[in-house]
Parts: C-alpha cells; sequence; structure tokens
C-alpha cells in the first residue's frame, strides 16, 4: 500500500456503510457520485479519482514553483484561487486545466509553460489581465509566452490529445 492509498481508504471508509442510491462527495476532489452506480458513480472510479489527485497535488508541491500554495483538488477551491491575486491566481487556473485533464500531470504542461500561456491569453474573462499585471515579479517570473491547446476558457485542450 502506498501513502495515497491508505489515505483514499481512510476517507472512503464511511461510503460502503451508506445505503445504494444515495448522493455521496468524493471526499478528496468534492466530485458528487451515487452510491451503488456503475461508472463515474462506482466508488472504484471514484476511489481512483481520489488517488489521481492527491498523486497530483503530491506531485506539484515537489516540483511546482517555489512559494505555491498546495494543489487545489474540489473546483470551489481552485476556484477561490482564481479570484485572487499573484501566484495563486496562476495555481487556481493550473488545477482547474489539470483537472480536465484527469489530474495526469505527464499528460499537461509544466506550470511553469502553463502560467506563461496563460499570460499570454487575453480573454477579457476573471480580469486575469490586471489582476496578473499588478504583480511585476510574476509577469517577471512567468513571460507571456503562447502556448498551443491553451482555450479562450483558460485551461489547456490540446487538439487531438
Amino acid at each position: 500500500m502506498t501513502l495515497i492509498k491508505d489515505k483514499v481508504d481512510a476517507l472512503f471508509q464511511d461510503v460502503p456503510r451508506r445505503p445504494n442510491g444515495r448522493v455521496c462527495d468524493n471526499p478528496v476532489t468534492g466530485g458528487r457520485f451515487v452510491k451503488g452506480e456503475t461508472g463515474v458513480d462506482s466508488i472504484a472510479y471514484q476511489r481512483c479519482a481520489a488517488e489521481k489527485a492527491l498523486l497530483a497535488q503530491e506531485w506539484f508541491a515537489l516540483y511546482g514553483p517555489r512559494g505555491a500554495p498546495p494543489l487545489p483538488l474540489k473546483a470551489w477551491e481552485w476556484e477561490e484561487m482564481r479570484h485572487d491575486f499573484g501566484l495563486k491566481i496562476l495555481v487556481g487556473f493550473y488545477a482547474r486545466s489539470l483537472s480536465f485533464r484527469d489530474w495526469r500531470m505527464h499528460n499537461h504542461p509544466s506550470f511553469e509553460d502553463f502560467a506563461r500561456g496563460l499570460t499570454a491569453i487575453d480573454t477579457g474573462l476573471w480580469d486575469l489581465q490586471r489582476r496578473v499585471s499588478q504583480d511585476p515579479h510574476l509577469i517577471k517570473r512567468y513571460p507571456p509566452c503562447p502556448l498551443a491547446g491553451m482555450t479562450p476558457g483558460a485551461y489547456w485542450a490540446p487538439k487531438g490529445v
């Protein structure tokens, strides 16, 4: 057993005792699922999603930018960060984008490449350009550089992948 699997086991320990048909929350990702169902609602799928998210968070803690907050794993957490200032904005957008790629770090640009691509787009949404530009150190650290696959929605979704 790995530490992540042990943590997921502990977090999901009460789910099997709940009656089938009950809506449950994934304690790691915050996603909702119906106990007793199959596919994305299965406990096995939700546990796997939790493990992937925790692995991404651990990877980010080791290889992400120095001074960055922990990678948020729940939508409300990254939404809150996306409306903040400084490095938190970039981490919030990165987490959201990474979640759309099923938390697969190897199938997503590095934080630095993503941050530079994010600062290069101007969608008019989230008042992103103004909030990022208020921190000259952030722009110096992540100068704008277009990133193939960066969408107007500020997440990475390359064509054909």
